[in-house]
This record gives structure tokens, sequence and C-alpha cells, in this order.
């Protein structure tokens, strides 16, 4: 009973919009003071602040931030888009497959799936429609395909958070992202030729002198990015110092370029610090309400149910995709992940699945979430830079979602296009 009256209030919170960060600390101090009295909450919430987020690895994250707010200044994505265009926009359904080769290398940029479908929006949609791609196709592929492309390429603030909280590692967690991302990309360029090829687009041609002067608008910072990733994956430097190493590359080139100024400069320092106050305010919610759960001893009392029901552990991970589908309709990514995983990650791992390969699982599900009514995120953001109304954009993004969703039956029966990479990694 103390549990659903917590579970409740949560849900209530939610509801009438208060923030996931608060929501969780609320509820959470107050199902600790329920169970273990003022005592137990005293001592939880007077060492929980500072521990929670006083972690080397946690500095990956705003460091990743501040890297990707010094790009997003840098205004590389428009270049980034041409670029692409340029080179593949010859081949049908090339406009299409330069947006989500664009939304790719964007994401890897900014690792942000919110920034990436805002600014893919405003870039790629307007081409697409002068293509002859109906308004549907064009915003639901931006859509479905940025914000996801995102976070499943490195580096991503949600696969980051996965991994402290759950105790495994931020590198090889970040590489476990780059074969499905690379998989997702090539999946949805398939399925736009096909479409490409049964509508009919326009091609969009480029002279090879054209191609090659796109380039140099771009390879500082497409560069800078294989570095960091590099780094990381052959043991040169920790996923913290590869974040540091990138942060300060993008400010010199910003600068050296000339897309940096003194202004743009300082607002990124203040945004980047601004979404770390956001993002750690979920994660001390979220240690407090883990300390709740914690103390019901609810999470051994699941395992041993799920253990005594005879349930396969397919049959138990079907049950878990299902919910994470249904709970990303309803709450965004973070806070998704924040709340479950306490209880959810031991549930999998005792049932033998890989910790790593759970990961990137869970943050693909939660994305399909953003382009899912009623909460939609993505669905809204593209709706409000493209003027296309949420209920068509939605229309045009089911097609992709079937993409998504192919996406994650290859990684249940192929393990290895998550687990390659990281078992390959030095250190």
């Amino acid at each position: 009973m103390v549990t659903l009256s917590i579970i409740i209030l949560l849900l209530l919170l939610l509801f009438i919009g208060m923030p996931i960060g608060f929501v969780l600390i609320i509820t959470g101090a107050i199902g600790i003071y329920w169970v273990g009295g003022y005592d137990t909450l005293s001592g939880i919430l007077s060492t929980t602040a500072y521990r929670s987020v006083n972690g080397f690895t946690l500095t990956t994250i705003p460091l990743f931030i501040l890297m990707a707010n010094f790009i997003s200044k840098s205004n590389i994505a428009k270049e980034l888009y041409d670029c692409i265009l340029k080179w593949i926009g010859h081949i049908p359904g090339g406009v299409g497959i330069s947006t989500v080769f664009a939304s790719a290398g964007f994401g890897t940029l900014s690792g942000s799936s919110v920034a990436a479908t805002s600014i893919m929006s405003k870039i790629c949609v307007p081409e697409m429609l002068r293509a002859r791609y109906t308004d549907s196709f064009a915003t639901g592929l931006v859509a479905s395909s940025s914000g996801t492309l995102a976070v499943m390429i490195p580096p991503s603030v949600p696969l980051i958070l996965y991994a402290v909280q759950t105790d495994t590692s931020v590198g090889r967690l970040l590489m476990a992202g780059v074969i499905p991302g690379i998989l997702l990309a090539l999946l949805l360029c398939v399925y736009i030729v096909i479409n490409s090829l049964r509508l009919g687009s326009k091609i969009e041609k480029a002279t090879w002198v054209e191609r090659f002067v796109s380039l140099k608008f771009i390879w500082p910072m497409v560069l800078l990015v294989v570095l960091v990733l590099a780094v990381m994956y052959l043991g040169i430097a920790t996923s913290t110092e590869a974040a540091a190493f990138g942060a300060i590359g993008a400010l010199i080139i910003g600068l050296v370029m000339k897309r940096l100024n003194f202004k743009d400069t300082v607002e990124a320092l203040v945004e980047a610090a601004q979404q770390t106050a956001m993002i750690f305010v979920i994660v001390i919610g979220g240690y407090i309400f883990s300390y709740f759960f914690t103390l019901t001893g609810i999470g051994q009392s699941l395992i041993s149910t799920i253990a005594e029901s005879g349930l396969s552990k397919w049959t138990v991970l079907f049950l878990v995709i299902l919910f994470y589908i249904i709970l990303g309709t309803v709450m965004e990514v973070i806070g998704s992940m924040i709340l479950t995983l306490p209880l959810v990650f031991p549930l999998m791992v005792n049932l033998g699945f890989d910790p790593i390969w759970f990961g990137v699982i869970v943050v693909l599900l939660l994305e399909i979430g953003l382009v899912t009514p009623p909460v939609g995120i993505n669905l809204y953001v593209t709706s409000k830079q493209t003027g296309v109304p949420d209920d068509k954009i939605w229309r045009g993004s089911i097609p992709f979602l079937g993409v998504l969703m192919l996406t994650i039956i290859l990684m249940i029966i192929f393990p290895e296009i998550v687990l390659y990479l990281p078992n390959k990694m030095n250190g």
C-alpha cells in the first residue's frame, strides 16, 4: 500500500507538470519517511545530494554538453547537411538520405535528441519539400530519425547516465551505440530509396568542385569527433578525459574558424551549466527514490516473484520492452531511466542479459516514445519548427518507427551488433 500510494502521488505530480527531478525527490523523501522514519530520511537527504553527483565519471556529462554547445554555436549543422547533399543528392532518395546522414552526423556532434530534431527540422524539411517529398514524409523522417540517431551514436547523455546508474563502463557503453546507430541509418536509407523509386523525388546534382569545396567547412569538427571516439576506443583516455579534449577542441576550432565570439562562448557556458544542473537534479532525485525502493525490498521481491513464476527470460524481456515503449509515451528519456533502472536492471542482469546490450535497447525503446503521443516531444519540436500539424507528423513517422523496431529485433537476435565494438576495446 505504501508503494502504491507513492507511485500514485508520483504520477499525479507528473500529470500536473512538476519537473521530474523534483517529483522524484519529493515522492522518494515521503516514501523514505513513511517506511524508515525521520532519522533514516535525515541521514539519506544529508548525504545524497553531494554523494550522488560527486563522481569523476559524471564529469563526462557537462563536458560533452559543453562540447555540443560550442559546436552548435558554431552553426555547423547547415554546412554539414549541404556537404552531404552535394555528395549523395544525385542518387534516388538522395535528399532524404542526406537528412539521415546529416542527422547522424549532427547527433554525433551534439549528443542531444531534442537539439538535433530542432535543428534538422529547420534545415532538412524545406529541402525535402523542394525535392517533392510530402510534408508528412519529410517531417516524419526528421522527427523519428534525428533524435534517435543523436542518442545512439556517441556522445550520448542517456547512455552515459545509464552507465553511471548501473555501474557499467561509460566508454564501452558509448561505443556499443555506434554499430546499432549505423545499422539504423542504413535501414532508414533503404526505406527512403524504396519510397523514392515508387513516388519519384527530385534529385540534386553538384559538380566535383562544389563537393570538395563543401568539405572545408566541416572537416575540423568531424575530425575532432573522430579523435574523441578513437581515444576512447583505443584506451588512450577515459571517457571523461576524451570529453574534456572534445570540449576544448570544439572551442579552439570555433574560435580559429571565427565561428565563435565572446558572446557565443559565454552563452555556451551558461547553457551547459543550466542543462547539467537539470540533469543532476534528476540524478539526485533518482538516488533518493531508489533508496525508497531499497527500503521497501520491492526489487528483490520482484526478482523472486518472476523467478518463481516460471516465465522464460525471453517472455520477461518482451514484457520489459512493452513496458518501456508505453512508459516512453508519457515520460522523457532521462526521467524514465532514472526512475525504472533500480528495479529493472537487477532483474535483467539476474536473468542473464548483458548490461551493456540492455542499455542500448532501453535507450532506443525510450527514444521511440519521443515520437509517440501523448508526450512525443520530438513531434512537437518538429511541428513548431515546420508548422506541420502534430497528427500529420505522427502518421508520417509510423513507417520509420517500424524501422526502429526492426533494428531492436535485429539487436535481440544478433547481440554482437551491440557488443562487437565494446568487446574489442583496449583498456
